[in-house]
């Protein structure tokens, strides 16, 4: 197992979890303390955030919410404190700039992947390691690469608004919106287990087609044509691949869907003088 520090991450990172190990296991309060995501998998690198979560009784729970920006600010001065989701999640920048995420849990007792955490602390009884996630049957897979299909040709229909309102910097939005369906469709797709953050991408997609993605995802300018092209090369990679993933996980592609949806995006973009000349039609 490796250990927290000394590992070539950025002094100020090793120094804060040195301090964030000896405090879990000083806070009376907490039955557990432990590291997830990159932290916790030991695969973190220099740029990886801190994804702190600790377990204590729900009637401490208050008040330790109540109180979390000083009990990280005594591990290093903060300048950033967000309460997210309701308060189930607290969000801190150091001084230092690390990032840090706190989830503190209400209970006696947890289960956790023992290939997924890092323990900092654990009262007698309060962890348990079991086994690690299940993998998702195959038709569930399966409704659920169907639905990213389904919602990336409603998403393709909404260009020529955008385009005929002359919202370009919508119609970029919009393209980072399709474009986190596609990846998501690809990796899901490919049978990948994404086992990172949000932050890591290139390891679950096939190079190729990353690669292409990259080289022509984004328009030259904020033309009309521009910007229909690089929406329309998403809509190509939807046109090849969905139909292969259908196949694959054995389900049936909307053929219909994607019909209507390119035969009114291309009828309203001509009408705006924009070609539509980057997939299929039929």
């Amino acid at each position: 197992m490796n250990s927290l520090t000394g590992s070539g991450l950025p002094e100020a990172r090793d120094a804060f979890l040195s301090a964030l190990a000896e405090k879990t296991r000083g806070d009376t309060r907490l039955r557990a303390a432990w590291l997830e995501g990159s932290m916790g998998r030991g695969t973190a690198d220099r740029y990886s955030d801190i994804d702190l979560h600790v377990l204590l009784p729900e009637v401490a729970l208050p008040a330790f919410r109540g109180e979390v920006a000083e009990w990280l600010g005594d591990l290093s001065p903060l300048v950033v404190v967000n309460q997210l989701f309701g308060g189930q999640m607290v969000n801190a920048l150091t001084v230092d700039g690390l990032r840090v995420d706190l989830w503190p849990h209400p209970g006696e007792h947890v289960e956790l992947s023992p290939s997924r955490v890092r323990i900092l602390h654990a009262a007698p009884g309060a962890i348990t390691l079991g086994g690690d996630l299940p993998t998702p049957p195959p038709e569930v897979t399966a409704g659920h690469l169907l639905g990213l299909i389904r919602e990336f040709w409603r998403c393709i229909t909404l260009l020529p608004a955008v385009l005929g309102r002359e919202e370009r910097l919508v119609a970029v939005q919009g393209l980072a919106v399709e474009l986190g369906l596609v990846t998501d469709l690809l990796v899901t797709g490919s049978g990948a287990v994404r086992d990172r953050g949000v932050k890591h991408l290139n390891a679950f997609l096939p190079v190729d087609v990353r690669q292409d993605l990259e080289a022509t995802l984004l328009p030259a300018d904020l033309s009309a044509q521009a910007l229909a092209d690089a929406h329309l090369r998403l809509a190509r990679v939807v046109q090849e691949q969905g139909r292969s993933l259908a196949g694959r996980w054995g389900f049936t592609y909307p053929t219909e869907l994607e019909h209507a949806a390119l035969s009114y995006a291309a009828q309203e973009l001509e009408r705006l003088g924009v070609a539509v000349n980057v997939v299929r039609l039929s």
